[in-house]
């Protein structure tokens, strides 16, 4: 799917972390279910930033045609109901995607403010990869 406006690109951010929060929500059992419920709440406040990200941005964006972006590649199979070596695989390839979207959005936005969101959102998924590795 072709991202080519600011609020396309706004709103798969939110798919990915809403899926990415169900994804946790669901998954979190087992020894995986501390670090996902807190992942899970770490996802769902940054939903919140994402949204308010596109909120305070629109009258800038509003605008600002964006080319050569697409949703290619960024999307991630998840199954809730694996066993915790597969859900721990799940996690970090997911982690890996959404790093890389937000990288990748950061550098097609114009707006600095938005981009910089992106950029720190992509330095948390270092973060929350590097504790999923360490399990």
């Amino acid at each position: 799917m072709e991202l080519a406006t600011f609020g396309a690109i706004m709103t798969f951010a939110m798919e990915l972390e809403k899926r990415a929060a169900d994804f946790y929500t669901k998954s979190g059992r087992g020894t995986l279910d501390g670090l996902f419920t807190g992942l899970a709440l770490d996802t769902n406040k940054r939903m919140k930033r994402v949204e308010r990200t596109r909120r305070e941005g629109v009258a800038e964006m509003i605008l600002e045609p964006i080319t050569g972006f697409n949703s290619n590649g960024y999307s991630v199979e998840l199954k809730p109901g694996s066993v915790e070596k597969e859900l721990l695989e799940q996690a970090i390839i997911l982690e890996e995607t959404t790093r890389r979207f937000y990288l990748d959005a950061a550098k097609k936005i114009p707006v600095r403010e938005v981009a910089r969101t992106f950029e720190r959102m992509a330095k948390e998924n270092v973060r929350r990869l590097a504790k999923l590795k360490d399990r």
